[in-house]
């Protein structure tokens, strides 16, 4: 988000070929100032964990938060800070559209031609949950005819990504990374594998754990463990 906002990699290029503040790439202002500036919207597709962890990081910036997930309880939404709306009126409004969703038969390519169409020349949109959740011949459209501004992508739907992708022909429009976002040192070693570890031990006490992907194994489960079986 701050790469394409702040036009990072052209004003890193730009210092690099001679050029200076006279004449460098513009960028935007995010939060709201003292002096009436109302600051940038941003739009959050999921409010689950990873999506009301990055509606906490925002705080500081001084946005407008909306966000949009009808499977959390509204108090949530409070707690957060955001404003619950609707995909459409999120899509309309925001600058930002950031994707933090799980990827399954009800959201696969939930952000296709008409979504790009309801978003506003200027808005950017971030995915770093899952590849699925965009058509990405529509994405690539929506950039290429600027129907959006850019495009802010950690995921895709064939991964590695094709070196023939027409994504990696769309410039400073795009900012990639290899499906990496939450990939740290610390991330991986403090955080992941204990939970993961966490979630072994509970299958093997017979205990159905947390995070299940293929939950339609979960009546044969309990077949084999019957009351010993939670969730």
């Amino acid at each position: 988000m701050l790469c394409l906002l702040k036009r990072i990699p052209e004003r890193d290029r730009h210092v690099r070929e001679g050029g200076w503040r006279q004449d460098e790439p513009s960028a935007q202002y995010i939060g709201r100032r003292l002096d009436g500036y109302e600051g940038l919207t941003v739009g959050l597709i999921g409010l689950g964990r990873v999506g009301s962890r990055m509606a906490d990081l925002l705080q500081p910036w001084r946005v407008k938060l909306l966000a949009c997930d009808p499977y959390v309880d509204q108090s949530k939404f409070v707690h957060h800070n955001t404003i619950p709306v609707d995909m459409k009126t999120l899509l309309q409004e925001s600058d930002v559209v950031s994707l933090h969703c799980d990827l399954n038969g009800e959201t696969r390519q939930m952000i296709d031609q008409k979504q790009f169409g309801l978003m506003k020349p200027t808005a950017i949109l971030l995915n770093t949950a899952r590849g699925g959740l965009v058509d990405y011949d529509a994405l690539f459209n929506a950039l290429d005819k600027d129907v959006i501004a850019g495009a802010g992508l950690d995921v895709f739907e064939i991964e590695p990504l094709p070196k023939q992708s027409p994504i990696l022909d769309l410039g400073n429009k795009v900012v990639l990374t290899p499906h990496s976002a939450g990939y740290t040192p610390g991330g991986i070693n403090r955080n992941a594998l204990v939970l993961q570890t966490d979630i072994l031990l509970t299958a093997l006490r017979g205990v159905v754990p947390k995070c299940v992907v293929n939950t339609e194994v979960l009546p044969k489960w309990r077949e084999r463990f019957g009351d010993k079986c939670l969730i």
